[in-house]
C-alpha cells in the first residue's frame, strides 16, 4: 500500500469513527461519587450521542484530521522529492528534502536549491547518455558504474523510507484516534453531569428514545489552543 492510499484510509478513518462506539453503551454517573447501589435507586435520565455526527462536526476532532492530513502531507512530499531526484547522494538529498519542505525560504536557498536540481539533472543526463553508448571506454564504463550504484543506493533508501513513514503514519492515527476517542468520553462525562443525566448510549444502539446530546458534545469539542 502506497503512503497515498495509506493517509486516505487513516484521515477517513479519523473523520468517521464508529467502530465499537456503535455497539458499546456508555453509562455516565450523573454523581462522580455516588455509589453504584444509591444510582440503581435513582430515576434514569437516558441520553443517546450520534458518535457519526460527533466525529464529523466536532471542531476539535477535525483539528486532529488536519493533523494527520498534515503530517502525511509532509511524509508524501519527501517521498516525492527523492524519487524525482535519484541521481544525487544521501547527503544532497537530505539537504534538498530540508530545503524544499521548509515553510518558508531565502533567496540564497531558493539557488542553493536549482543547484542541487542542477547537479541532478545533469547527472542523470550522463547516465542516460552513457548507457547508450555502444563502445564505452574503460572510463566510461566507470563511470556508468559510479552512476549507477548512486542510483540503485537512492532507490533502496527510498523504498526503506516509504516503509519507515508508513509506520509513522500509522502511528500518527492511532495516536490522534486515541486523543478524538479520550476526549469524546470526557465530553460526554461533562455534559452528563451538567445535565443530570445517568446513562448515555450510542445512538445507533437505540431504537427509540434517550435526550440527544450529539450538538453539546460537539460544541464542548471546541478546538485546542496551537
Amino acid at each position: 500500500m502506497s503512503l497515498h492510499n495509506v493517509l486516505e484510509r487513516c484521515t477517513l478513518m479519523l473523520k468517521s469513527r464508529n467502530m465499537a462506539w456503535a455497539l458499546a453503551i456508555m453509562l455516565v454517573s450523573a454523581g462522580l461519587t455516588a455509589t453504584a447501589a444509591a444510582a440503581a435507586d435513582q430515576v434514569q435520565k437516558i441520553a443517546v450521542v450520534d458518535v457519526d455526527k460527533v466525529y464529523t462536526n466536532a471542531p476539535r476532532v477535525k483539528q486532529y484530521s488536519e493533523e494527520l492530513n498534515a503530517f502525511g502531507q509532509d511524509l508524501s512530499k519527501k517521498v516525492e522529492i527523492r524519487n524525482k531526484n535519484m541521481m544525487l547522494n544521501e547527503t544532497e538529498i537530505q539537504e534538498l528534502v530540508t530545503l524544499k519542505t521548509k515553510s518558508s525560504r531565502t533567496a540564497a536557498e531558493d539557488a542553493r536549491i536549482k543547484e542541487i536540481e542542477n547537479t541532478e539533472g545533469a547527472r542523470d543526463e550522463q547516465y542516460r547518455t552513457l548507457q547508450a553508448t555502444k563502445e564505452p571506454t574503460e572510463e566510461q564504463k566507470t563511470q556508468l558504474k559510479e552512476l549507477q550504484d548512486m542510483r540503485q543506493k537512492a532507490k533502496d533508501t527510498l523504498d526503506a523510507l516509504a516503509k519507515d513513514y508508513d509506520g509513522q503514519l500509522k502511528s500518527k492515527q492511532q495516536e490522534l484516534l486515541g486523543k478524538a476517542d479520550a476526549d469524546i468520553r470526557e465530553a460526554i462525562t461533562k455534559v452528563a453531569g451538567a445535565k443530570g443525566i445517568t446513562m448515555v448510549i450510542a445512538k445507533d444502539a437505540v431504537l427509540f428514545g434517550g435526550l440527544d446530546i450529539s450538538d453539546d458534545i460537539i460544541a464542548n469539542l471546541d478546538r485546542k489552543m496551537q
